[in-house]
């Protein structure tokens, strides 16, 4: 098992949504009893952003890190397990087939639960930086990296600066109001 795999850059798709909440159904039913919350994250998240055609999906557990059992019940959903894959304090699955899905396992309301919310939540309401982080993409699979752990090398550096810039935006007492506009329409 593999986590290297070769990427590609799509226009937006708004069926992204719908998929999430087909495959949000198929892991309550699995594991429901581990998780608060989930949600829909990522670059498939916003509307209007090129992504990789693969929809993220957040867990926020209940408890972390979750039991053998628990991993058993992802894999019988066809998700494959990556442990934490140098993401200390998150369990990486993923699923390719029907349709493309990385799962990210968290504890919730973690740092990494709210920074990767407080990130989606930014670009879905900062279209410059919307455009800069696509661009970025973009540009990175024509310089030739487009393999999964050289690609996310590359945009590594701009996804820290746009999460500063995210973590300064919600400083301001009117992000709660951005960030409530979002909250239930993809959890």
């Amino acid at each position: 098992m593999q986590i290297d795999e070769p990427i590609i850059i799509c226009n937006y798709d708004p069926t992204w949504v719908q998929r999430f909440e087909e495959e949000k159904a198929v892991i309550l039913r699995a594991v429901e009893d581990l998780i608060v919350e989930l949600e829909h994250f990522g670059s498939t998240a916003v509307p209007g952003l090129a992504a990789k055609p693969v929809v993220d999906i957040l867990v926020g557990l209940k408890q972390y890190p979750i039991p053998d059992d628990a991993i058993q019940a992802f894999e019988q959903i066809g998700y494959e397990y990556f442990g934490e894959a140098d993401v200390c304090g998150r369990l990486y699955f993923r699923k390719r087939k029907p349709s493309a899905f990385n799962l990210g396992a968290v504890e919730w309301g973690s740092k990494l639960w709210r920074d990767n919310l407080l990130l989606r939540d930014y670009l879905r309401c900062h279209p410059e930086a919307r455009q800069r982080y696509e661009q970025h993409k973009r540009t990175t699979i024509i310089a030739g990296y487009n393999q999964l752990l050289a690609y996310s090398n590359q945009k590594a550096q701009l996804v820290l600066d746009l999460l500063e810039q995210a973590e300064e935006w919600a400083k301001r007492p009117e992000w709660g109001i951005a960030a409530q506009q979002h909250d239930g329409a993809d959890s």
